[in-house]
């Protein structure tokens, strides 16, 4: 949406509303599919715990409405989930609403990155960090032999969920990093003096969003955001990006 002049308070509120209620029909669509499609998804979350421990076979419902509540608690947040990159989109149009065709390539990019970069959170964590979790809290150096084990459907299901979610959220940080360095928010040169401190959030991050006290799952997601801020410098430098 491009304008020859600039935006009256009323236009701001009407192109707010318009984008709010498209953002709100793809919750909406998004969680009717996720409701629609429940069991299967439903199947798929709980194979993180067969890959982690074998001996899993279930998980249990402890109260009468556990089902139902679950239900439409996981529908709601998995419809918010993947319909991410719409309400990415239109935020992006509305903060910045005449764009010019650079910076559309720009954020066509960003967007592009952003599913690359939650494809990537999104394998790791399924197949890597939450089976290795589930063994390491699971096994034996936390539960005595001869204690059993009842894993309560509700909360394990969204800790995977949450778990997902936080590393999409993640990964999603030198996106925000090269959109801050185009707009010359921050600087290049900044961002190399303070590279140390830098450092140490991704590593304090890592530990926080890594499930386990596992220094090997910490530096599966320390590393890759240590190559993905570094190279945000470096595509900030080839482009001429955050120069002030």
């Amino acid at each position: 949406m491009t304008h020859s002049e600039p935006l009256t308070l009323i236009d701001h509120i009407r192109e707010l509303r318009r984008r709010v209620i498209w953002s709100a029909a793809a919750i909406l669509l998004g969680t009717m599919a996720c409701y629609w499609f429940y069991d299967r998804i439903v199947v798929v979350l709980m194979r993180p715990f067969h890959l982690g421990q074998p001996g899993v076979t279930a998980l249990y419902i402890n109260s009468l409405f556990e089902g139902f509540a679950t239900k439409i608690r996981f529908s709601v947040i998995a419809g918010v989930m993947i319909t991410i990159p719409i309400h990415l989109y239109h935020l992006i149009r509305f903060i910045l609403p005449g764009l010019s065709h650079k910076e559309q390539k720009v954020v066509g990019w960003a967007l592009f990155s952003s599913a690359i970069l939650s494809a990537i959170s999104l394998y790791l964590g399924y197949f890597y960090f939450i089976p290795s979790a589930i063994r390491v809290l699971i096994g034996n150096d936390f539960i005595p032999k001869g204690v059993g084990l009842l894993l309560n459907f509700n909360q394990n299901v969204f800790y995977v969920v949450n778990f997902l979610l936080y590393g999409m959220l993640t990964f999603q940080l030198p996106i925000l990093l090269e959109i801050l360095l185009y707009l010359n928010v921050l600087s290049r040169k900044t961002l190399l003096r303070h590279s140390r401190f830098a450092i140490l959030v991704i590593f304090i991050i890592s530990a926080i969003v890594t499930p386990t006290p596992d220094v090997i799952n910490q530096l599966f997601i320390a590393v890759p955001l240590l190559l993905f801020y570094f190279s945000a410098l470096l595509i900030a430098y080839i482009f001429k990006f955050g120069e002030g």
